[in-house]
């Protein structure tokens, strides 16, 4: 049994692709849970409006949906009574039992699947956040398959990894074709993810080893307002031919980026919130020390931080990607608090901390404190220059100019 959940910023998109289906006989309707009355009762502007109008009840969250769909091995033979049930056990599982929700049995694949629709927006206006773990989903399936009997074979295994969508593989020179390679990685991450500025795209394309340059300014490729695409390596150096942006099916060159830019901006806002969520959750945690704890901590939670450096190797600001929102965010744009000079001030807080914990149970300063070792840091950065010691970070850290913003969380 897979599991795939999807945030949403329209539930009117997603209550279409469903209804659709009903229209073309390739699904039908089975469940519309806590609605008012019952599902016979209800019509196609009745099953959308509940949805609508808890979701209005937080006009600040922007995703204010979830679209789940729970997929089955073919050798299950579902009744409809089974799968009401199924859903039922799983919305209840995941904190959405109260909430009102429908579900549709889609037709329209080789193996049996659900389709649910709700929203993450409670009768009080308050908001439900879906922070549990991928054990914690794997061990939902896992209940679900022993209480209701389900077949599983040895090609399908219970997931929950699907609440954070399944990424896309580095490219390796050698091993990869240049050009389809660089073509799949761009069309995944220029359809599916929010960036606004070059810095932003690079650093989610940086994670599959792709980046985008449009050569050094007062250059023929920076005049003419070319766009190149490189491959590199594992240590973010470029390596094998550069692919031109005018030669990939899509075009994706500085015309066509410049206007996903101004696009995105407004599909941002709101977004940000998980990532000052995981952030601080993995800051207010003590044992957390270093750059590398930090950024394999966010790593688990389905966001990468990439350094963003200057011509001198010195750290000027992070760069977080979230793959479960599909979006990335700066963070001097986030805040102070969530820029390099901010989160390396936290860490050495934390630092701190640990070394007076220890004073005061008599253990030697030097017993449990460990230096970094680069492991997973970007390829950008010299990892012997991101060091914490016990007064504080010898990071060098480039101050930007930004306006002052209040630090916080939007929703």
């Amino acid at each position: 049994m897979v599991a795939i959940i999807k945030t949403i910023k329209s539930l009117s998109g997603s209550f279409y692709y469903n209804e659709n289906k009903l229209d073309s006989s390739d699904a039908t309707c089975l469940m519309a849970e806590n609605y008012p009355r019952g599902l016979s009762e209800l019509n196609q502007t009745d099953r959308l409006g509940m949805l609508e109008k808890m979701a209005a009840l937080n006009p600040r969250t922007i995703v204010n949906g979830l679209h789940i769909s729970l997929n089955f091995d073919p050798a299950n033979q579902l009744t409809p009574s089974l799968l009401k049930e199924i859903a039922k056990f799983y919305m209840h599982g995941i904190g959405f039992g109260n909430q009102p929700y429908l579900v549709y049995e889609h037709f329209d694949a080789a193996h049996p699947h659900l389709h649910i629709l709700t929203t993450n927006i409670r009768a009080d206006g308050r908001r439900i956040n879906l922070y549990m773990k991928t054990e914690g989903f794997q061990s939902l399936l896992k209940q679900i398959r022993t209480r209701f009997a389900l077949v599983t074979s040895t090609a399908v295994k219970d997931s929950g990894e699907a609440l954070y969508p399944k990424q896309l593989s580095k490219l390796i020179y050698g091993k990869s074709q240049t050009f389809s390679g660089i073509a799949g990685v761009l069309e995944s991450v220029l359809n599916e993810y929010l960036f606004t500025s070059f810095a932003e795209l690079n650093a989610i394309l940086g994670l599959y080893n792709v980046r985008a340059e449009r050569g050094k300014e007062g250059s023929r490729l920076f005049k003419n307002r070319g766009l190149i695409y490189h491959l590199l390596d594992g240590s973010g150096n470029r390596i094998g031919v550069p692919i031109k942006a005018s030669s990939l099916p899509f075009n994706p060159g500085l015309n066509s980026l410049e206007e996903r830019f101004k696009k995105n901006a407004p599909l941002k806002l709101g977004l940000e919130g998980r990532i000052l969520y995981e952030i601080d959750l993995v800051l207010n945690n003590v044992g957390i020390c270093d750059i590398a704890a930090f950024r394999s901590s966010l790593k688990t939670k389905a966001i990468d931080v990439v350094f963003k450096v200057d011509l001198d190797n010195r750290l000027q600001d992070m760069i977080y990607v979230d793959h479960l929102n599909k979006c990335v965010f700066k963070g001097v744009d986030l805040a102070s608090a969530y820029g390099a000079e901010g989160v390396l001030s936290r860490l050495n807080d934390n630092v701190g901390r640990v070394l007076e914990y220890e004073k005061g149970q008599g253990v030697h300063a030097g017993d449990s404190q460990q230096g970094l070792s680069g492991d997973g840091l970007s390829a950008l950065v010299n990892p012997s220059q991101i060091q914490l010691q016990q007064d504080r970070p010898s990071v060098s850290v480039v101050r930007t100019k930004q306006k002052r913003r209040k630090q916080g969380i939007k929703y």
